[in-house]
């Protein structure tokens, strides 16, 4: 009803009515506008301060985690160089530890893939799984190989890595490769540059951070729209939960095989670390989607925009549906015992439980939300939603 007829329905005043009762009714009136007037049809009042928002991420999410990145694969750079210079079960620990913690540091670099980390297509370059095992051997045996070209997408990054320091299994075996093995001199170049690789790009994207000019390009990217600073939070978190879904648990799982588990397309095969990533991922996805800093500080986020905008969801928020949603991923990736790779075929419906919670995470993230902001989503996915 609008707000004039509604007054003056609380206002219907014979004109015989002495002046007292008049100016109390009228009085009684104003204290009823609010709720006479439809439920907040014209939105917020205020625009959201997106800018404080914007800076919030560029300063205390992104610059932070791709400098952890950089620092983590410098350290398993260093790590492999040495095992490289002497080859032992000791040096060989100490390389996969630092191998393990740089490929966790990649979870949290992986959502935000525009400007410097999109330069260097960080997804593709550092982290194309199934990798090729019999490509990595043709390459070592040869000694002849460009890990720049398109052909070595599955024979380089973090996959690669985890099959030159697991892939022959114990320690010992292991380390046999890189001494007495056939072709040892070789296989050793080619873990330094695999290695070197994954630094490098790691360290290209950490510097336009950190040194060019890209925080304040990313921050002065105002508005929604498709490459705006919210625009790009908003595809690349999609877009990182697509690939969680799809890659880290749908195809092992057999979702797009006819059931059939596809145990050896998990992430991280070899070292049997595929669930401490694919946690890591959510918590990752999680974080961003609440502006949370690695210290559990909760800033300006998306969360916050949403409510800004009163977007809701049901009887609730929409914010609040989306956070228990990324809970009920991560709990039921908790609930999954032993490696990935195993649990696709000992723990179907385990496993199946984690594919249909975040299918239902990326409804609310890629329908709900962007149509709530404002935002267009710029990419597609082959499996759609």
């Amino acid at each position: 009803m609008p707000i004039l007829s509604c007054c003056l329905s609380h206002l219907k005043i014979h004109h015989m009515i002495v002046f007292k009762k008049y100016t109390v009714m009228a009085i009684a009136c104003l204290a009823v506008l609010s709720s006479c007037g439809s439920d907040n049809e014209g939105g917020p009042t205020t625009e959201y301060d997106r800018q404080t928002m914007v800076a919030h991420y560029a300063d205390n999410l992104l610059v932070p985690a791709f400098t952890v990145f950089e620092n983590k694969t410098e350290a398993m750079d260093a790590a492999v160089n040495a095992f490289v210079a002497t080859p032992t079960a000791g040096t060989l620990a100490t390389a996969r530890t630092a191998y393990q913690e740089a490929y966790l540091a990649l979870q949290d670099v992986s959502v935000y893939e525009f400007g410097p980390a999109e330069e260097q297509l960080l997804r593709a370059n550092l982290n194309i799984y199934p990798t090729s095992a019999a490509e990595i051997e043709n390459n070592v045996t040869s000694g002849t190989y460009d890990l720049q070209a398109a052909a070595n997408l599955d024979a380089k990054g973090f996959p690669a890595l985890d099959y030159l320091l697991y892939g022959a299994g114990s320690e010992a075996a292991v380390v046999e490769q890189y001494t007495s093995g056939a072709h040892a001199a070789n296989r050793k170049k080619y873990l330094q540059d695999v290695s070197s690789l994954v630094h490098q790009r790691a360290n290209a994207a950490y510097t336009g951070w950190t040194s060019g000019n890209y925080v304040d390009t990313f921050k002065n990217a105002q508005g929604t729209a498709v490459g705006s600073a919210v625009g790009n939070l908003v595809n690349q978190l999609n877009f990182d939960i697509d690939v969680t879904k799809r890659a880290k648990v749908g195809f092992p799982s057999g979702r797009f095989s006819v059931g059939e588990a596809l145990p050896e397309k998990v992430e991280a095969y070899y070292s049997q670390t595929s669930l401490d990533l694919l946690k890591q991922a959510i918590r990752a996805e999680k974080a961003a989607f609440l502006g949370m800093t690695a210290n559990g500080t909760n800033g300006p986020g998306l969360d916050d925009y949403l409510d800004h905008v009163e977007a809701p969801y049901g009887e609730g928020m929409l914010s609040d549906a989306i956070e228990a949603q990324f809970d009920a991923a991560l709990a039921a990736a908790n609930a999954v015992q032993g490696p990935l790779a195993e649990a696709v075929t000992t723990q179907p419906q385990a496993v199946t439980k984690v594919y249909d919670e975040l299918q239902k995470l990326i409804v609310l993230t890629k329908t709900d939300m962007p149509s709530a902001l404002g935002v267009a989503i710029n990419y597609t996915d082959s499996d759609g939603d």
